[in-house]
């Protein structure tokens, strides 16, 4: 076995002459500044500037939704303290602006997907803004006139925003399951 080591190793250094000399040769490579070479290459994250948040400062926690006898929906959210709150409407979108308010919890600003209930209300989401303020955020389905209101709560206070029940046909009902199709056919 010891004899057959040093012929491998030799077949080896004959076949990469003979290919280095069939290969076309490389162009040099571009000629780069040394201060560039010397730098390794780095991509950096763009990393979130954190918010210096006032520990006194108001909170919006649980943001929700309920459908209420009568097709009536309500979209509401909790406030840690009182604060003064505008209403933005806009086509197909109304927002509820709270003024100083903050979400700290990352799971209270995803999107509450309403799409598949008889109701206006599509989507609602808690959006935070520059400067400092917080829109509840509520995407309709159809035209609709909600009406809201602040709620003192041992908490705080919890803004309810509602939204009367839909006109007959207005909104798309869910589709029923495949399974229930095909029952309801077989009878």
């Amino acid at each position: 076995m010891r004899r057959s080591l040093p012929l491998a190793l030799a077949g080896l250094l004959i076949g990469s002459f003979a290919s280095a000399e069939e290969s076309p040769p490389k162009p040099a490579p571009p000629a780069v500044a040394p201060a560039a070479a010397k730098a390794p290459v780095k991509r950096a994250r763009k990393a979130k500037k954190a918010k210096k948040r006032d520990p006194k400062a108001p909170v919006a926690n649980s943001p929700g939704f309920q459908l209420l006898a009568g097709g009536v929906s309500r979209v509401s959210v909790e406030i840690s303290q009182k604060v003064d709150i505008t209403e933005h409407k806009a086509e197909g979108r109304i927002a509820y602006r709270m003024k100083g308010v903050s979400v700290p919890t990352r799971t209270n600003r995803l999107p509450l997907e309403t799409m598949f209930f008889q109701t206006p209300v599509s989507r609602v989401l808690l959006a935070e803004l520059d400067d400092g303020d917080v829109d509840l955020v509520i995407e309709l389905k159809q035209p609709s006139t909600p009406s809201y209101k602040l709620v003192e709560t041992e908490g705080g206070v919890t803004l309810q925003v509602d939204f009367p029940a839909p006109a007959a046909g207005g909104a798309p009902k869910p589709a029923a399951p495949k399974q229930a199709q095909a029952e309801g056919a077989m009878r």
